[in-house]
């Protein structure tokens, strides 16, 4: 592994677990903010407006974690360094 493969790689999992962090954090923040006016009745739309978007930011973190290694050599890819004159 090149240093540019790794330095991609290693780009590529701070970002991941950036959005892993922020979508933890956003889930905690609307579930704080809402915990006053849930209503059971209405259990899909709080799901929808207070969950999912924190959900779907902690899978994309996962999946970019997960898939790092696929995606830091398609970042390296050209970049070496005897390819650069």
């Amino acid at each position: 592994m090149g240093k540019y493969n790794f330095a991609a790689v290693l780009a590529v999992r701070l970002l991941g677990l950036f959005w892993v962090v922020a979508g933890l954090w956003m889930l905690v923040a609307n579930v704080i903010e809402s915990a006053t006016e849930f209503n059971p009745s209405f259990m899909g739309y709080y799901l929808q407006s207070q969950v999912l978007r924190p959900l779907l930011a902690m899978g994309l973190g996962v999946l970019l974690i997960l898939f790092s290694r696929r995606l830091g050599r398609w970042l390296a890819s050209g970049l070496d360094s005897t390819n650069n004159g």
